[in-house]
């Protein structure tokens, strides 16, 4: 296998382009998609018992009563950090500010739609319902390039 890098200008957008055979396909996908989103881990605390979570497994990051959860799949998860500093840690990843407490990662969002007052109701793909408050849903927007 042969590896090209070719040295751009800082204003051009950066691609990577991948040509294998169909028995690499996945594989290679999954490198490419740890290069691009990196594989970025936040600690949480579930049970006493201390996790590396991956951003991308992670759906949503909310503050409640001064305390940081982290939404999975299927778990809950909790950190000491304040919730500027998630949005510092998943600044590199798909995330974006939902409301003054919540960050939502849009790659598991399944449907979304206008909701009252100008807000956006958003459907998980684990159909978990959130609200995008007004102020937020142009930075959804964007993100979900409309």
């Amino acid at each position: 296998m042969n590896i090209n890098i070719h040295i751009i200008e800082d204003s051009k957008e950066e691609i990577l382009d991948i040509f294998c055979h169909e028995a690499n396909k996945e594989r290679l996908q999954e490198i490419a998609k740890e290069l691009v989103e990196g594989n970025q881990k936040i600690t949480c605390k579930k049970d006493d018992k201390t996790y590396q979570i991956r951003l991308d497994e992670v759906f949503y990051i909310e503050t409640v009563d001064e305390r940081l959860f982290i939404y999975c799949e299927d778990d809950v998860y909790e950190n000491r950090m304040r919730l500027y500093e998630a949005e510092q840690l998943c600044s590199g990843a798909d995330f974006f500010k939902a409301s003054k407490s919540m960050l939502i990662n849009i790659k598991k969002i399944e449907n979304m739609k206008p909701s009252l007052s100008g807000r956006f109701e958003i459907t998980m793909i684990n159909k978990e319902k959130l609200i995008v408050s007004r102020k937020y849903v142009a930075d959804l927007k964007e993100k979900m390039g409309l």
